[in-house]
Parts: structure tokens; C-alpha cells; sequence
């Protein structure tokens, strides 16, 4: 969820909450106030009702209205009257069949030595609908404001944030391989400008290292291939000789395997260090079933050498977007781990390498031997199998840099003496198609 819509939500539910506990309080005050008025209105009515009771002595003249309120009877005792501010309910004078609540006060005062009971009854059912009307009319208004209130915030706020989106996209779409400055959005606001300046200054030391990183590692790959190009043929000009002993020439073969694998071992660095670089950015619309069955052809002898039965299963015409050399060091690397590292079943003469493809995964598996390492560090970097040592440790390091620049999930499984390397081909948007 995005900043301005959690800002929302945050803002709608204190809104809520606060109309919420805000309502009941309001209603609570205007209901006590209310009270309060018709307390002030009784205590008026029965000091009155007791100043006339003062006046007149016979009940034919006691003080009381058309519809007995004041209400004033002569009592013969005191005793168990009760006296104070009560609520009841009392028939509705307009229709006797509903009941209303009433609100009565109730006091005794003797006048020449005869005790009499004054009640004075206020009807407080219309003040009630009045509090209720008010509470809500307050409520409702206070909702709107803080809605109304809520929503040209978060307008002025995606008018402030305006310039940090624009850099957001700058971010995104952002290359170290392509030229020119970064634009990105100015704003009059101080934390933004100091943000834009701060980030200009990064991008632009970012593309003066990549450039730097780049230039050594081209140097460093043609420097260095140039000088093994050399020792490797004066080395095989020296094993030509007539004059050499065998101990000499076996000296030379082993100085001739390491500068090949030395060779092979900058390419392969270097490659990496392109790939991490994201230095491939020219991507396109490959048929990956057409060059999967080209290098598959071209290592079938390997695993025919190898006594290995190939079984193919190839889904014709599964497009997908992706760098051409790359996609071709990937498939290369996985052939050649299963041609080299792939054998018969133990105990039996049988071994195979099974390639299957279809629209969303590529799976390569063939017999071999468990891995004498842990399988957490098969993709690690110079991780290899002691029993070769002419392995470089890097192809499956490639493949897993290969696949994560691509966001295409890469796993591998043991299991009844086969192994098993599964490349989905739908994700991050991605996607096969036939």
C-alpha cells in the first residue's frame, strides 16, 4: 500500500474513532444539560407551589393547575415519603395508552402544623428527541468536516509528494550503462531539493565507478588473454621437440592445463562480472525450443562417450525475452555439468540425461553420484567437486546469476540417485509463450 493510502486509512479510522467516543460524550453533556434546565424548572415550579400553599389553608383552594401540576395533597404523616428529583414514567397526556418518561420533584413542607406533599412533574421526552437530534446533526457535521477534511489533505499531500514519486520513476528506470544526467524532478520544498541533489551527486559517481569497473574489466580480460594465448602456444612448440623426455613432456602438459584452465577461468570471471554489472541490456524474443535442440545436439556425443541414453522432450516454439549470449551460457553450463558430471546408477549399467521443455519450466536431469558438499552450496562460487580438479567451480555460479538477473526461479533436487536442475520460465513478468 502506498504512503497516501495508509495516510488515509489512518485518518478515516481516528476519524471514525473519535466520531465514535466524541458522539456518546456529546450526547451525555446535552442530556445532562438538558436535565439540569428541567431540575432548575421544577425547583422554580415547587418554590411557587409552596409560596401559594402558604397562602391558602382549606383544600378547596390548594394551589394546582388544569392538569394537577402542581400536584399538592395534605399527608397524615411523614413518614416513608420520598422527597428529591425522580424519573418516571407516566402516561402521555395527549395519548394515556403510551407511556412517557417524566421527571418529578418531589418535597414535603408543613404549613400551620399539617404536613403536605408538593409534586411538580416536567415532561423531558421532547427534550430527549431534541438531545438526540442535536447529537446526531453534530456528529453528522463533525463526519463530513473530518472527511472533507481528510480528503483535501491527502490532495495537497499527492501535490507535495508529487516531486518524490517523479523520483521514484528517475530510480526505476534508471541505468548505469546509459548516458546523459538523471532529470530529476525539482521542487521548491527543502528535504525534496536535498534529496534531488544528494541523488545526482550518488548516480553520477555510480556511473563514474560502473564506467571505471568496466573499462578494468575489459583491460584486465584482453591483457590477460593475450599473454596465456602466447605461453599456451609456445608451450605446445615445446612439446613438439624431438629433444624432450618424457618427464619433460608430461611437465609441459600439466603447465598446458593450467594456463587452459587459468583462460577458462578469466572468461568465466568476467563473465560474472558482466552479468552483475547488467552490462547484457540488449534483450530480445528467443525461441528457446530452436537453441535449446542446437546445443543439445552438439553435446549428444558427449553423453553417447559417456554410455548415457538421451531422452528429449522439447515443446517446440516457447518464446522468451531474454539476452542471446546469455541465454546460451546458461543452457551451455547446465549441459555441460550434466556431460561431465554424469554417470551410470550405482550398482547398475544404465545412466541417462533426461532434457524436457515446455511453456513454463525447463528441467535437465541425469544420473550421477550424490554431491560431496552440501546442496545449499552448489550455486556458490568456486564450490566444486574435489574429484575434478580441471572444473573451474563457476558454471553453475553463472547460471544462478543468469537466472536471478532474470527473476527466473532456479532449484535443484536429488533423488533416487538423479539429479535435477527445474528453471521456471514464468515470473516477473516474464513469460513463456508458445
Amino acid at each position: 500500500m502506498s504512503l497516501l493510502g495508509q495516510t488515509a486509512r489512518y485518518l478515516l479510522f481516528t476519524a471514525l474513532a473519535i466520531a465514535l467516543v466524541g458522539s456518546v460524550g456529546f450526547y451525555v453533556i446535552i442530556h445532562r444539560t438538558i436535565q439540569r434546565e428541567i431540575d432548575e424548572i421544577l425547583t422554580s415550579q415547587s418554590e411557587q407551589a409552596i409560596k401559594q400553599l402558604h397562602q391558602y389553608t382549606s383544600d378547596a383552594h390548594l394551589p394546582t393547575d388544569w392538569d394537577d401540576n402542581p400536584h399538592v395533597e395534605r399527608l397524615s404523616s411523614k413518614a416513608d415519603i420520598q422527597t428529591g428529583f425522580v424519573d418516571i414514567l407516566a402516561p402521555d397526556p395527549l395519548n394515556s395508552a403510551n407511556q412517557v418518561p417524566m421527571r418529578q420533584l418531589r418535597a414535603v413542607v408543613t404549613v400551620d402544623g399539617e404536613p403536605y406533599q408538593v409534586i411538580v412533574s416536567q415532561p423531558y421526552y421532547e427534550f430527549d428527541e431534541l438531545a438526540k437530534i442535536m447529537s446526531a446533526g453534530v456528529i453528522l457535521g463533525f463526519l463530513v468536516l473530518m472527511i472533507a477534511s481528510v480528503v483535501v489533505g491527502l490532495g495537497l499531500a499527492r501535490r507535495l509528494w508529487r516531486p518524490f514519486y517523479g523520483t521514484i520513476e528517475q530510480l526505476r528506470d534508471f541505468r548505469l550503462d546509459a548516458g546523459g544526467e538523471v532529470d530529476f524532478p525539482e521542487s521548491r520544498i527543502r528535504e525534496f531539493a536535498l534529496l534531488r541533489q544528494s541523488l545526482i551527486e550518488l548516480t553520477r559517481k555510480l556511473r563514474q565507478q560502473f564506467s571505471l569497473q568496466k573499462q578494468f574489466t575489459e583491460n584486465a580480460s584482453h591483457e590477460l588473454q593475450t599473454p596465456l594465448a602466447v605461453a599456451s602456444a609456445e608451450l605446445d612448440f615445446l612439446m613438439q621437440s624431438d629433444q624432450l623426455t618424457e618427464a619433460d613432456h608430461a611437465h609441459l602438459q600439466q603447465a598446458t592445463n593450467a594456463l587452459s584452465r587459468l583462460s577458462q577461468l578469466n572468461r568465466s570471471l568476467l563473465l560474472l562480472t558482466q552479468v552483475e554489472n547488467d552490462q547484457f541490456t540488449k534483450d530480445e524474443r528467443l525461441n528457446l525450443s530452436a537453441l535449446l535442440n542446437q546445443y543439445v545436439d552438439e553435446y549428444e556425443p558427449f553423453f553417447q562417450y559417456k554410455n548415457l541414453m538421451l531422452k528429449r522432450n522439447i515443446a517446440p516454439d516457447v518464446l522468451v525475452q531474454m539476452n542471446r549470449q546469455l541465454a546460451g551460457v546458461l543452457l551451455t553450463n547446465i549441459l555441460k555439468n550434466a556431460a561431465r558430471h554424469g554417470s551410470m546408477s550405482p550398482g547398475t549399467s544404465e545412466g541417462f540425461v533426461c532434457i524436457e521443455l515446455t511453456d513454463t519450466v525447463l528441467t535437465i536431469a541425469n544420473t550421477g553420484e550424490p554431491l560431496p558438499f552440501a546442496d545449499s552450496q552448489l550455486f556458490d562460487r568456486f564450490v566444486k567437486n574435489p574429484a575434478r580438479p580441471d572444473s573451474t567451480g563457476l558454471g553453475l555460479a553463472l547460471v544462478k546469476q543468469i537466472t536471478d538477473r532474470y527473476g527466473l526461479p532456479l532449484t535443484y533436487r536429488y533423488d533416487n540417485h538423479v539429479h535435477s536442475f527445474r528453471v521456471g520460465l514464468l515470473s516477473n513478468g516474464r513469460s513463456a509463450q508458445t
